[in-house]
């Protein structure tokens, strides 16, 4: 009787820990939202925040006095900061905060259907659990804590579950999922042509492989026959180009379009042109495999060594895990063969346009990870395993390999953040008590100001602070049609240079009123002032 109790206890606690798992990771990311997060915004998070204030103002989907980046998302995170932004219209750290616990709970969500929808049962929870996690620094920063790179998983994922789930339906239900895959294909097309390079190619190409291999090894004589006994993998191609069509006609209303509408810079002029001679393929997919934790630079024998070789070998073991479920292909369901593959694809695909494409950045490969996840949480349930508990060891090692990693990327980037500009939120702060309103300063702490202060600063950013030409670069158009009023200046000295050597400063007649070392401003009587410095500045370089 005592070790039937004392089983049943033991399964009641293995039901629970991953949950326990998943919500202790939540709530990680929702403090380091609330507490660093406060200072550690960059510009390029922050302009989503202006962006969905500025909609809120006009009440419109798409903004008539926005000047967006390379993209115009139609479907983006400024949804959920618009309803937080009422909220909390004076906090904008706590919209933030509150439309990330809004979206993280949500892909935790969509993350367990998708599970579900593989036939992952139990462990799916483990592998939401994961992705949660911010385990990789790149993932810490671009997904859990800016959210940007959430959106375009979060769509093609709706996607993805539901042309898996559609494999268990009736007719009629498989129907209407279908239909709806295609609805959200189609918006995820209309934010850009991201995703169907990303996704939609890569799936195309592994429902037609999956297809191929259950024709061959259906040993069916007719085609009639052969298809019959392939229902799922047909479901499946038919699926993965109904999305794809859906997805390319979004595209041509962002390109053809919107394009025409709004004003933002489009992909449209990139060519096939290798990136550099160091950016070859082998180097970009170990990139991919390198976003599991794994940094330059550390002590291998200090906490971020250890951590960091810790998440190389996590990368290691989804790149085995691969090669096992191809070994075993013929074992695993429908869903499985195809996320298998799938991770293939997305390999292929992605790396041959990031080498050859001349535009790259790692953080480009984050949009694979729920596709990586779920293929290592497969490997887990389907291996052939005949040691009792040897599952369950597995699975806790992954987890506790993934916690060490989340650890030490939430303390390195408080100690040493990759983009925030430590100290901005001061004089940001100090700005708006003595009554400063517009001013200028380079990109990079233009907007963080902006957000840190709610709003309540305006700042024109120019390419560099001898000049006042305004690009059209995510902010507001009429930064290009107007100068700001009694402007102040803003040089960071460890981004910008000395500010002696700023033309601005340099040939302008202002005031320092602050300085900490780092960051100096100094306020000008009007707009003129700065103009006439640019003019000069102009010469002197022509000269």
């Amino acid at each position: 009787m005592e070790k039937q109790t004392n089983g049943g206890i033991l399964k009641k606690v293995w039901a629970l820990l991953p949950w326990l798992w998943l919500a202790a990771g939540y709530g990680l990311d929702l403090w380091f939202q609330l507490v660093p997060g406060r200072w550690m915004v960059d510009s390029d998070m922050a302009s989503e925040m202006m962006l969905s204030n500025f909609l809120n103002q006009e009440g419109r989907i798409i903004s008539k006095i926005w000047y967006y980046s390379t993209e115009l998302r139609v479907v983006s995170v400024q949804w959920v900061y618009r309803f937080t932004l009422l909220l909390f219209p004076n906090d904008w750290h706590m919209a933030r905060t509150v439309g990330m616990a809004i979206m993280l709970a949500a892909f935790a969500g969509l993350m367990l259907l998708l599970a579900r929808s593989i036939g992952l049962g139990r462990i799916g929870v483990w592998m939401a659990g994961a992705l949660i996690w911010p385990y990789g620094r790149i993932y810490l920063i671009y997904a859990i804590y800016g959210g940007h790179y959430l959106v375009y998983t979060f769509l093609y994922v709706v996607s993805l579950t539901l042309v898996l789930f559609s494999l268990a339906a009736s007719r009629k239900k498989c129907v209407w999922m279908n239909i709806a895959a295609c609805i959200v294909a189609m918006l995820s097309g209309m934010n850009g042509v991201k995703t169907l390079m990303v996704f939609q190619a890569p799936f195309v190409l592994a429902a037609m492989a999956v297809l191929i291999f259950a024709l061959n090894a259906s040993e069916e004589k007719t085609w009639r026959g052969a298809l019959q006994v392939c229902s799922q993998e047909s479901w499946l191609m038919a699926g993965a180009l109904a999305t794809t069509m859906s997805s390319f006609v979004g595209y041509i209303i962002n390109s053809k379009v919107l394009a025409k509408m709004y004003s933002f810079k489009s992909f449209s002029g990139v060519t096939w042109n290798r990136f550099g001679v160091d950016w070859t393929l082998d180097r970009v997919l170990m990139d991919f495999f390198h976003l599991f934790g794994y940094q330059d630079g550390v002590g291998v024998f200090h906490f971020s060594g250890i951590a960091s070789g810790v998440g190389l070998l996590v990368g290691a073991w989804l790149f085995f895990c691969i090669v096992r479920l191809v070994w075993r292909f013929t074992k695993l369901n429908a869903a499985q063969r195809l996320i298998t593959v799938l991770m293939l694809t997305m390999l292929a695909v992605c790396g041959i346009a990031y080498t050859y494409f001349g535009n790259y950045c790692q953080y480009f490969w984050l949009t694979c990870m729920p596709v990586a996840v779920a293929v290592m949480m497969i490997e887990i349930k389907t291996e052939e395993l005949h040691l009792p508990g040897a599952r369950a060891v597995l699975t806790l090692v992954l987890a506790g390999a993934i916690t060490l990693c989340s650890l030490n990327n939430v303390r390195q980037e408080i100690e040493h953040p990759a983009l925030a500009h430590v100290g901005l939120d001061k004089v940001a702060d100090w700005l708006v008590d003595n009554g400063y309103k517009e001013g200028y300063a380079t990109f990079w702490n233009g907007n963080c100001m902006v957000e840190m202060t709610s709003g309540k600063l305006d700042v024109w950013m120019p390419g560099d602070l001898n000049n006042v030409n305004i690009e059209g670069w995510l902010q507001p158009d009429y930064h290009l049609t107007r100068y700001p009023e009694h402007p102040f200046v803003l040089v960071d000295t460890a981004t910008d240079g000395p500010a002696e050597e700023c033309g601005l400063i340099k040939n302008g007649h202002g005031t320092e009123v602050y300085n900490d070392g780092r960051y100096a401003v100094y306020a000008f009587d009007s707009s003129d002032n700065l103009c006439a410095a640019a003019e000069i500045t102009k010469a002197e370089h022509e000269n």
